[in-house]
C-alpha cells in the first residue's frame, strides 16, 4: 500500500474525476467543430467550382461576341 494519507487520495480521486469530464466535453467540442469544418470545406468546394463556371462563360460569351462583331 501506499503511504498517501486518504485525504491527498480523495483529492487525487476528484481531480482525475474532473480531468475526466474535461476530457469528454472537449472531445464533444472537437467533433462539433469537425463537423463545421467538413461543411466548410465543402461550401468551399461549391465555390471553387462555380467561379470556374464563371471564367468559363464569361469567356464563351466573349469569344461569341467578337465573332458576331467580326461578321457584321
Amino acid at each position: 500500500m501506499s503511504n498517501m494519507p486518504d485525504f491527498e487520495a480523495g483529492q487525487l480521486v476528484n481531480a482525475v474525476t474532473q480531468l475526466n469530464k474535461d476530457v469528454e466535453s472537449l472531445t464533444k467540442t472537437m467533433a462539433k467543430l469537425n463537423d463545421r469544418l467538413a461543411a466548410q470545406e465543402i461550401q468551399l468546394a461549391k465555390g471553387k467550382g462555380m467561379a470556374a463556371g464563371v471564367i468559363i462563360l464569361a469567356a464563351a460569351l466573349g469569344g461569341v461576341s467578337s465573332y458576331v462583331m467580326g461578321r457584321i
